[in-house]
């Protein structure tokens, strides 16, 4: 008889082998186990989870930039629910070779629960004249891996007027500079072209100022004190503290504590069993309806639909 259990190291093992090469966006299914393999799996997909954020807060952030988005997987499905094509870093993604994608059922590649999704909702994507929507996926990848995406989903018209092909694609998006660019300055000075006040942060003003980034991450659960106490804190004042906070990650402090408030909400309510309003305490949400409406202003969807 199979051991469920050496399926579900086997996982473990291939998806700490991924994160290990730097590949974070994977996830483990949760296991309907209520036992030590199953709270490892919880604690891996949240670790994994904070990993691949840290990377989008890294370095440092210009708010003038223009922000860029890129095309992850990219996949075209027929009327009959085959794919038809399969951009390169789809197949890298997925782990799979491109014959096991192209002239393959689309729901091949998904979990139980999203091919129901996905069959339920194909034949409205079919039917619409003109579809701009976007869906909650689940893959799956060869080795059994789970990549949950937002999915932008679009029908389009062949040269006869048939709107008869969908395209999957899933997008990564980044207003952040790549680290490791020369960004490292002792300084940061204001642009020529800045309307705002003229700042010079020097290399311990930015220190100071990830302090506060570090220590807002890791008390998300208790409100932070007030900007100028804070600064006070810190060694620095809250004019600086303001400035140079939007500067380094491209928002104010305040939005910044609600924005990991409800990423680490997402995080726990797709991977942990907690009940919603336990969730929302442990985030420092003390209104559980305040919660869900932000929740759905961030994330277009109730925190109780990602288990629905």
């Amino acid at each position: 008889m199979v051991n469920k259990d050496d399926f579900r190291l086997k996982r473990i093992n291939q998806m700490l082998i991924e994160m290990a090469k730097g590949n974070f966006f994977y996830s483990l299914e949760p296991s309907d186990k209520n036992d030590n393999i199953a709270s490892l799996i919880v604690m891996i997909n949240m670790v994994n989870e904070e990993i691949q954020s840290s990377f989008i807060h890294q370095g440092f952030v210009s708010t003038r930039q223009t922000p860029q988005f890129f095309i992850e997987m990219s996949l075209i499905v027929d009327k009959d629910g085959i794919v038809e094509m399969a951009n390169h870093k789809a197949i890298i993604i997925l782990s799979r070779l491109k014959d096991d994608i192209l002239g393959r059922p689309f729901t091949e590649l998904l979990i139980e629960s999203s091919q129901k999704k996905w069959i339920k909702g194909m034949k409205n994507f079919l039917n619409k004249e003109y579809l701009d929507t976007s869906i909650q996926l689940d893959f799956r990848t060869r080795d059994g891996l789970v990549i949950s995406k937002s999915c932008m989903v679009s029908n389009f018209r062949t040269i006869k007027g048939n709107s008869n092909k969908i395209i999957v694609s899933t997008v990564l998006f980044s207003n952040r500079e790549p680290f490791g660019k020369g960004l490292w300055k002792n300084a940061i000075k204001p642009r020529r072209d800045s309307k705002g006040p003229k700042i010079k942060l020097s290399h311990e003003d930015i220190q100071k100022i990830r302090q506060v980034h570090d220590l807002i991450l890791n008390n998300l659960e208790t409100d932070p004190p007030h900007l100028k106490e804070l600064a006070l804190q810190m060694g620095t004042n809250e004019f600086k503290l303001k400035y140079g906070f939007k500067e380094l990650y491209g928002t104010t402090v305040f939005r910044f504590l609600i924005q990991e408030r409800l990423r680490r909400a997402k995080t726990m309510i797709q991977y942990t069993s907690k009940s919603l309003k336990t969730i929302a305490h442990m985030v420092g949400f003390k209104s559980i309806p305040h919660f869900s409406r932000a929740f759905k202003e961030k994330y277009g969807r109730t925190p109780s639909s990602l288990r629905s």
